[in-house]
């Protein structure tokens, strides 16, 4: 009986430290969309807001896409890699990019700063390769907008970032290689940080996009 209710315990303690950020933090996460390719997931703070204890499983990779500036954020590890580590990652600015790998989590987290701020978790579930070593952290390009552009900021082998300007009245650059899954995120305009999977459609400009091309299959 005492071992049963040991195992009892353990199986309890192991159901709180794995909670789903979408339900445990529903105020602050909502899941976009979710695929055998990754999961995007929209999240924002109000100021000086704190999540409850939530749970963040390994993945190959994640890219975080900033929609708005962000003062610091607070991370309060209970599990992982990073276990008992409680540490503060900078300030961010519109349109900058953190790749890092999808390391497996369960913390809290707390918002320093004054002002909303948004961001985008992209969760990738394709084969890694190249995967980086240390976090690949990329600013906003500074595109002119009144000039059709699509550049590659980064590129490995797993995925391939680009910075697409579409002017106003004409349609967004046309991707050299189309046939790649691809996450689209609109920068600019009424639906700044609206993220799409693969859209059928070039949109219309004026507006600014972040372009995530995936170029291996879903891992195994």
């Amino acid at each position: 009986m005492a071992q049963v209710s040991l195992l009892l315990v353990l199986c309890g303690s192991a159901l709180v430290l794995a909670q789903d950020p979408f339900q445990a933090a529903s105020a602050h996460y909502r899941r976009v969309f979710d695929n055998e390719y990754a999961q995007v997931a929209r999240v924002s703070y109000g100021p000086h807001e704190k999540t409850a204890v939530h749970d963040h499983p390994s993945t190959p990779t994640v890219i975080f896409l900033y929609v708005t500036d962000g003062a610091a954020l607070r991370f309060y590890h209970k599990t992982g890699e990073v276990m008992g580590l409680d540490f503060e990652r900078p300030p961010v600015k519109a349109g900058g990019i953190r790749f890092a790998k999808g390391l497996p989590e369960t913390h809290a987290v707390e918002y320093t700063g004054a002002v909303p701020m948004e961001y985008l978790r992209i969760a990738l579930k394709t084969e890694p390769l190249d995967a980086p070593e240390k976090d690949v952290r990329l600013p906003r390009l500074a595109l002119d907008p009144s000039k059709a552009a699509m550049e590659c900021q980064f590129e490995n082998g797993q995925i391939r970032i680009l910075r697409v300007m579409c002017p106003a009245g004409e349609i967004c650059p046309l991707s050299e290689h189309p046939s790649d899954p691809s996450i689209v995120v609109t920068m600019t305009g009424p639906n700044l940080g609206k993220a799409e999977w693969s859209p059928d459609a070039r949109a219309q400009g004026p507006l600014e996009q972040v372009r995530i091309e995936l170029k291996t299959k879903p891992a195994r």
